[in-house]
């Protein structure tokens, strides 16, 4: 491909799965980082890291290509954290909130809205309360595939490739954390 034809290429990529990547940075960058850079922001140095990266965007056609854009916007967000957040600037880490991470944590929020229906507020913060308890048992791995699943709304091949395990494997890790998930969520109210 020559440069212009992958240029237009990237744009079309980009274009469809720029929201995907944008829900996915929106969930995964720490406040701090939120202090010095937008959401927007960090999408267009993704895009700009997308364009040096073609190499690699273009290799391997069986890797679904949004597998491999959150691979480089992960990668982005770990470059800014690491030059916003690490620099001998002024230290950003003092600006940081109670909430390490508000975005994954106001999805989780979201999520345990769903866990039955909200009759009152005081419930639904009972219910996100219950659900940070819960998520706080949970494995780490659990939580990355039940996050892949539910908020970046990744399919089973893609949560497969992204974690580098089969299709089958990331199904069967889906339906065993969702499970722990429920079991531990009626232990704590079995009532729910």
């Amino acid at each position: 491909m020559s440069e212009p034809t992958e240029n237009l290429w990237l744009a079309d990529v980009w274009l469809e799965h720029r929201e995907r990547l944008r829900r996915l940075l929106s969930l995964r960058v720490p406040q701090p980082l939120l202090r010095r850079m937008s959401v927007d922001d960090l999408l267009q140095e993704c895009y700009l890291a997308c364009g040096r990266r073609m190499e690699f965007l273009l290799a391997e056609p069986e890797v679904p290509m949004y597998v491999k854009l959150r691979l480089v916007a992960l990668q982005t967000l770990t470059d800014m954290e690491r030059h916003h957040l690490a620099a001998a600037k002024r230290d950003a880490m003092k600006e940081q909130s109670p909430e390490d991470n508000e975005g994954v944590a106001d999805a989780w929020a979201h999520f345990a809205d769903t866990i039955s229906s909200p009759r009152t507020h005081l419930e639904r913060l009972e219910r996100q309360a219950m659900a940070r308890r819960v998520l706080a048992q949970l494995s780490a791995i659990d939580r990355e595939i039940l996050e892949l699943r539910h908020f970046e709304e990744m399919a089973n091949a893609e949560c497969a490739a992204a974690l580098g395990i089969e299709p089958k494997a990331a199904s069967i890790r889906y339906v065993r954390a969702l499970k722990r998930f429920q079991e531990l969520v009626y232990h704590e109210n079995p009532y729910a």
